[in-house]
């Protein structure tokens, strides 16, 4: 079982006059509110937000001590519905090597606590704008869609466990496009990790019990573990 080292965190602050801290509520995904230190880290959030293997989010979930008695917060602790979890850095990418001594000893004392780690940057959360796609799914959680017609279309898609797409869904369920959106925001159906939105995009039927490696964080944002060097 996961220990979670020297909780709790500092609160989020905003460092700079000209950054904000945004807080985002996604109630039915997320148990409470995500807070993010810039609109990287929120852009992440849209995307865990959408990858069928994440239970839960928590921002700057601990702290590590690290060389000379410094301390190390991670931005985000990601649970999966296996049990397993993933200690997430966001960075920048053209500041990651300048902390690469510190995520080397964060992921070496990680790996001990049987957490994964992994930082990820600009070039794989905003890959091919996939961060927009996740914000502007995430606008239809709320949209109102006949309990009959849900019905119908998570039975038609949990027959396809290849994938069905998102315009024969339509066609045969008598769907809009935005009763297909409102579906994969509530998490009720899951398309592919860059989130393609076109009619011949692939939807499946929510994973609801085994979760694969492809439903993992670090899967859905195509990065690896951080290595260590021991």
């Amino acid at each position: 079982m996961n220990t979670v080292p020297d909780p709790p965190a500092r609160k989020v602050v905003s460092r700079s006059p000209i950054r904000t801290v945004r807080v985002i509520n996604l109630p039915g995904i997320f148990a409470s509110p995500i807070e993010c230190e810039s609109a990287l880290e929120r852009d992440f959030v849209y995307r865990a937000a959408l990858c069928p293997g994440v239970n839960q989010l928590r921002h700057q979930p601990f702290q590590l001590r690290v060389r000379g008695g410094r301390r190390y917060t991670p931005d985000f602790l990601v649970s999966h519905a296996d049990g397993s979890q993933t200690v997430i850095e966001v960075k920048l990418a053209r500041k990651i090597d300048r902390y690469r001594e510190t995520f080397d000893e964060a992921a070496k004392q990680l790996r001990e606590r049987s957490f994964r780690f992994v930082v990820v940057g600009e070039n794989k959360i905003r890959t091919k704008k996939s961060h927009e796609r996740a914000a502007l799914l995430l606008r239809y959680r709320k949209v109102s869609i006949d309990p009959k017609l849900q019905q119908r279309v998570l039975e038609t898609a949990g027959a396809h466990p290849e994938g069905i797409s998102i315009h024969v869904l339509e066609q045969v369920c008598q769907a809009s496009r935005l009763d297909i959106f409102h579906l994969i925001a509530a998490r009720h159906l899951s398309c592919s990790r860059l989130l393609p939105l076109d009619g011949g995009a692939l939807v499946f039927a929510f994973p609801t019990q085994e979760i694969n490696d492809e439903h993992l964080i670090e899967s859905w944002l195509g990065v690896a573990q951080w290595p260590t060097h021991t």
